[in-house]
């Protein structure tokens, strides 16, 4: 079976650069990392392929140049092909100009099972494996915490829904969101596939190839307007290391007093 798997990459909630002007975080400077829910249906579908060989993963990503090298090195660490969907066209989408532009992509691609995160860092709304499922006339379920049984035919998850735990059945071809409660580990590149060349499993695609109309991508096509961003920022707070001997227990006993909890 033919797994394809959309991550995206968010800013780093420790080191990202917010452009004040704009009102947008810069994401060209700032760092980037992968979606924690994306991460684990990555490496779902990794361990799935460890599992059964014959599993054929594509790892799709909707983003900014220069997230090619963690594209291939997703490829190095056993996805069998990698996708990056960038266009200076498709800068600003929304949600939904976002799946518009990822459901293209995919209504040219075979599947049998499409895997993404419910959330992510940097927007939260969910609404990005809804939306691709309806406009892909596909099956779909978002948070999902563990997935039982997959084959062509039908994949069984568990997912929480209204507060408590709901197994279903669900017929493939579908679109699964996943969350991070999973607790799965991507791991890393492996010390001698560091320097791999994966160039030709790897494929850079642009509106050229989607042929999108520009009043359907990017800010035009996104409906979605933010009135204002407020940006929190952390407070950094002094550590104090303690022993542990009688002196350290007065510490920490004095510390809980200060704050109200003894």
């Amino acid at each position: 079976m033919k797994i394809i798997c959309l991550v995206k990459f968010v800013p780093d909630t420790e080191q990202y650069e917010y452009d004040y002007e704009t009102d947008k975080i810069n994401r060209e400077k700032s760092k980037l990392i992968l979606n924690p829910d994306d991460r684990n249906a990555l490496a779902w579908a990794l361990q799935q392929k460890k599992l059964e060989p014959t599993t054929i993963v594509e790892v799709v990503s909707m983003g900014p140049a220069k997230t090619e090298k963690e594209l291939k090195d997703f490829i190095r660490l056993g996805a069998d092909r990698g996708v990056l969907i960038s266009d200076r066209q498709f800068a600003g989408s929304d949600s939904l100009a976002t799946s518009l532009v990822l459901s293209r992509y995919l209504s040219l691609q075979e599947y049998d099972l499409i895997l993404t995160g419910t959330h992510t860092l940097d927007g939260g709304t969910g609404h990005v494996g809804p939306q691709i499922a309806d406009l892909l006339s596909l099956n779909q379920f978002s948070n999902i915490k563990a997935i039982e049984m997959v084959n062509e035919t039908f994949t069984i998850v568990t997912a929480r829904q209204d507060e408590q735990d709901i197994r279903l059945k669900i017929p493939n071809p579908s679109v699964l969101s996943l969350t991070s409660q999973m607790n799965l580990r991507l791991g890393f590149v492996r010390y001698e596939n560091i320097d791999k060349n994966v160039d030709a499993q790897f494929s850079l695609v642009t509106n050229e190839t989607l042929n999108l109309s520009e009043d359907e991508v990017g800010r035009k096509g996104s409906p979605t307007k933010v009135r204002k961003n407020v940006v929190a920022k952390r407070e950094k707070r002094a550590h104090q290391t303690v022993n542990l001997d009688d002196a350290g227990i007065e510490a920490v006993v004095q510390f809980l007093q200060e704050k109200g909890y003894l």
